[in-house]
């Protein structure tokens, strides 16, 4: 993947991440899905880039997120 693609990746991750938060500020559960795909495409554009930090940190938001839509979806 060239450096123009992994721009373009990190647009759409971008997006998906303010998504995300919008949905979640109005209480929408829709928000949970689209974290989780903003993570994963920021996984992979940190994997490329190979910033091994931001992997492990984007890794932990991805989790920290699977436990709050369980935890949003049980109450």
């Amino acid at each position: 993947m060239n450096d123009k693609n992994l721009k373009k990746l990190s647009w759409v991750a971008s997006i998906l991440s303010l998504s995300g938060t919008l949905l979640n500020a109005f209480q929408i559960i829709w928000c949970w899905p689209i974290w989780l795909a903003g993570n994963t495409f920021w996984i992979y554009w940190s994997f490329r880039k190979k910033e091994w930090a931001q992997v492990v940190l984007w890794s932990v938001f991805q989790i920290g997120n699977i436990i709050g839509w369980y935890q949003w979806s049980i109450m």
